[in-house]
């Protein structure tokens, strides 16, 4: 015979509590309480599963190391993006001045041209929701991590202003199994270094790509290096606190499969695209808020 639990959904209703219907409600300070335990208790539960992800990719760093190579063997080699790397999207009155540096996705590999990278996406989408004009400028590097482009590439900015900064970094990260915390650190090094050059602009960095819903990635090299792009989102989401007017991109979902290049590695024209319109909608308020300080 099959043994009945302890408590039955019928015991409840035969055992209402105090602030069950016709009982009155919890004091709203008893609620708050509740609310404030759950909360912990959910913050808690995220460290420990990302802390359990971190030592599960290390665990598993030889598989990953060994598939990984034949992935890199595997994956073709496309080209950046044809240049001019800037551009000018018109409009009315004083110009929004964004400047990009990142890896890959702002040289713009898997894309025929320049002005469909995540720099000139952003520009356009920004002079549209404004109606001023912007002018775009990307300084990418194929490969880069947080660091290297810290030290190759902020040296190629250009000092002159800029009102935004887009910085996007995260797969190589993720794949050198940078640390968080060391990720953290370099991510913000390399924006004060880039706001030396260009002064204190508003700062988007582009959250850490889901790299489990990567279609060129085996399983389970994309489950492991998920749960890493995972730990590295957290620790950038912490750079708002150490940083003003600075705001973290954070992917709310998995990517989907037409969102990819002919590599299934790199984001495609309509990613590019969707991502420029959601960086801007994070950015506009802060180069509004620059812009009333004025």
């Amino acid at each position: 015979m099959r043994q009945a639990s302890i408590l039955q959904p019928r015991d409840f209703d035969r055992c209402p509590n105090k602030y069950s219907k016709g009982h009155g409600h919890p004091p709203a300070g008893r609620r708050g309480e509740t609310a404030s335990r759950l909360a912990l208790a959910r913050s808690a539960l995220a460290r420990a599963a990302l802390a359990t992800g971190v030592a599960g990719s290390l665990a598993l760093l030889p598989l990953a190391w060994a598939q990984g190579s034949v992935t890199r063997r595997r994956v073709p080699r496309l080209p950046s993006a044809k240049p001019p790397h800037h551009g000018w999207v018109p409009g009315t009155g004083e110009a929004i001045r964004v400047l990009a540096i990142g890896e890959s996705t702002v040289s713009g590999i898997g894309l025929s041209r320049s002005d469909e990278t995540v720099a000139a996406t952003t520009a356009r989408s920004l002079a549209r929701l404004t109606g001023r004009p912007a002018a775009w400028r990307a300084c990418g590097l194929t490969g880069a991590t947080v660091r290297v482009g810290l030290h190759e590439l902020v040296p190629r900015i250009v000092p002159t202003p800029a009102d935004l900064i887009i910085v996007a970094f995260c797969v190589n990260d993720v794949a050198a199994y940078r640390s968080p915390a060391v990720f953290a650190d370099d991510l913000a090094a390399l924006v004060t270094a880039a706001r030396n050059c260009v002064g204190n602009a508003a700062v988007v960095v582009g959250g850490v790509a889901p790299l489990d819903s990567f279609p060129a990635l085996p399983w389970p090299l994309r489950t492991i290096l998920g749960w890493r792009a995972a730990a590295l989102q957290a620790a950038a989401e912490r750079l708002t606190e150490r940083l003003p007017r600075l705001v973290v991109e954070r992917f709310s979902e998995p990517l989907a499969p037409d969102l990819f290049a002919s590599d299934g590695f790199h984001p495609n024209r309509k990613a590019h695209m969707l991502w420029g319109e959601r960086l801007a909608t994070l950015a506009l308020p802060l180069i509004e808020s620059q812009d009333d300080r004025r």
